[in-house]
């Protein structure tokens, strides 16, 4: 994830600054205490969501940990990511096809119902060239 990073005394302030880049505080919420996202909604462990799953290379997540390619990891919308999620798996489905994902990172470019999969996690629903698959998702821990 790229955030732009602010050097302005105003910025450090406090003082917003016309045309800056969001901060990642801005982008993410008060992560360390677990506050959400910028939308500011809590995930419902009971509800299936529905949206658009995509892969991305994976790496060190916001969660803090490091994960490869073919782990099967998820990075959820930073619309409804908390720190309190980190660790929580996730079964996505497509149609017949599933897959249990666990949360290590957010994607701020995602929509509430997205999921950024692992490639191979990707792959378990999908073909890697389809880029973009509709899927519905529920907490399962």
């Amino acid at each position: 994830m790229a955030v732009a990073v602010a050097a302005s005394a105003g910025v450090l302030a406090g003082t917003p600054i016309a045309g800056a880049q969001p901060t990642l505080f801005e982008m993410l919420g008060d992560t360390s205490t677990g506050s959400t996202g910028s939308a500011g909604s809590t995930p419902d462990d009971t509800k299936t969501y529905s949206g658009d799953a995509t892969y991305f290379k994976v790496g060190l997540g916001s969660c803090g940990g490091t994960s490869v390619n073919a782990d099967y990891v998820v990075a959820i919308s930073a619309r409804i990511w908390t720190r309190a999620l980190c660790g929580k798996r996730i079964l996505a489905t497509r149609g017949m096809r599933s897959v249990t994902v666990t949360i290590v990172d957010t994607c701020p470019g995602c929509a509430a119902g997205d999921l950024d999969l692992s490639p191979a996690a990707f792959a378990k629903l999908g073909n890697l060239s389809d880029g973009r698959i509709p899927i519905t998702w529920q907490f399962i821990d």
